[in-house]
């Protein structure tokens, strides 16, 4: 076998975070020197399958001929099943270090929560759901979670802490989210459909947005104050704050929901039309830290998560998932991931660290 050609390596595993080789040990991804010497190996040749969107012959057959290990394809497929949960250990660690990121004023820290899927080959419907949680400060991931298909959209699946503010999709305004945030001390700002859970103006009687949205004009920003039942004993309060579109944006707006409705075949609501006008938030956000307009202004950045994903798909070819193994599948998408958060500690530490993005 050749002399590994000195590729600069080294430079990546100095981003790792402390004790990753203890912990391929500990987890079992890493049980002995057969084929392979030590964990930085291993890891280097499961980052190089999941980058170079090739099979497992491919991948050998370049591992071999770089020098980095000699390895048979069903080798090489024994350690994507066992190496899992060293992945994840590696990316969360990634993570962690920037949960704790400068936050902006008042003490708070903004994030958009949200979520993307991955299919399988030749895949009809949904297999795999990354959770995602996105620092907005610093654009960088600070937390994420790895489901199959039934892993819902929940908010109380992110970790959080006293002064975060979660931007979060229609798809996250359910009671048990509210709870978990309004328990930890943090605050949400969630997009609303017309047909969302059960809210309470100040005189306990039901409140229902789209109702109120019909007094909106286009230029407005109007809020009211609501109380959200999180159980049968306690409710949180905060604001409905909503917004008209403009007349082309609406009108768009509409042509999607259209669009939508004839692709899955069902009527569409008269009220999803008319829904499909406003721009629909609510928040926990209290007046004295952010103004009714402010509020919508802010949710514009939840975007910002969205662009995230784009990138890992195009660029990173996350979506493509080319394993029917579960074990394997999960090893691969973790590895993706491991890989995005070392180009984004590179990217970052460049930016506030030094331009060569790591220390000497």
């Amino acid at each position: 076998m050749n002399a590994t050609v000195d590729d600069e390596w080294g430079v990546v595993q100095r981003l790792l975070p402390p004790g990753w080789e203890s912990a391929a040990r500990e987890l079992g991804a890493f049980r002995r020197a057969r084929y392979i010497a030590e964990p930085g190996a291993l890891l280097r040749l499961l980052l190089f399958h999941a980058v170079n969107d090739s099979g497992l012959r491919e991948t050998v057959g370049q591992a071999r001929a770089s020098g980095i290990a000699s390895m048979s394809q069903v080798a090489l497929l024994k350690r994507l099943r066992t190496s899992g949960a060293w992945l994840a250990w590696i990316g969360a660690e990634l993570c962690r270090g920037w949960r704790d990121a400068p936050r902006v004023a008042n003490a708070m820290r903004l994030r958009a929560v949200d979520s993307t899927t991955v299919q399988g080959p030749a895949s009809k419907g949904i297999d795999w759901r990354v959770h995602y949680s996105l620092d907005l400060n610093s654009l960088s991931c600070d937390w994420f979670e790895l489901t199959d298909a039934r892993g819902g959209e929940r908010l109380e699946r992110t970790p959080m802490q006293s002064g975060d503010v979660l931007l979060a999709d229609r798809n996250y305004l359910q009671p048990a989210g509210i709870a978990a945030a309004h328990c930890a001390g943090a605050y949400v700002l969630i997009r609303m459909r017309w047909t969302h859970p059960a809210l309470q103006d100040q005189r306990g009687r039901p409140f229902r947005a789209l109702d109120h949205a019909r007094s909106v004009k286009t230029g407005q920003v109007k809020a009211w104050s609501v109380e959200f039942p999180t159980s049968a004993r306690q409710t949180v309060t905060g604001r409905v704050v909503v917004m008209r579109l403009p007349t082309p944006l609406a009108a768009q707006a509409v042509r999607r929901r259209q669009r939508k409705s004839a692709k899955t075949g069902k009527t569409l609501d008269p009220r999803s039309v008319e829904a499909a006008q406003f721009v629909m938030l609510f928040t926990t956000l209290p007046q004295s830290l952010l103004a009714d307009a402010e509020v919508a202004e802010l949710y514009r950045f939840r975007w910002q998560v969205e662009l995230a994903f784009k990138r890992m798909k195009q660029l990173l070819k996350l979506g493509r998932l080319p394993h029917q193994d579960a074990a394997v599948a999960r090893t691969w998408i973790h590895a993706k991931l491991v890989v995005a958060l070392l180009l984004e500690t590179m990217f970052r530490n460049a930016r506030t660290l030094s331009p060569w993005g790591y220390k000497l």
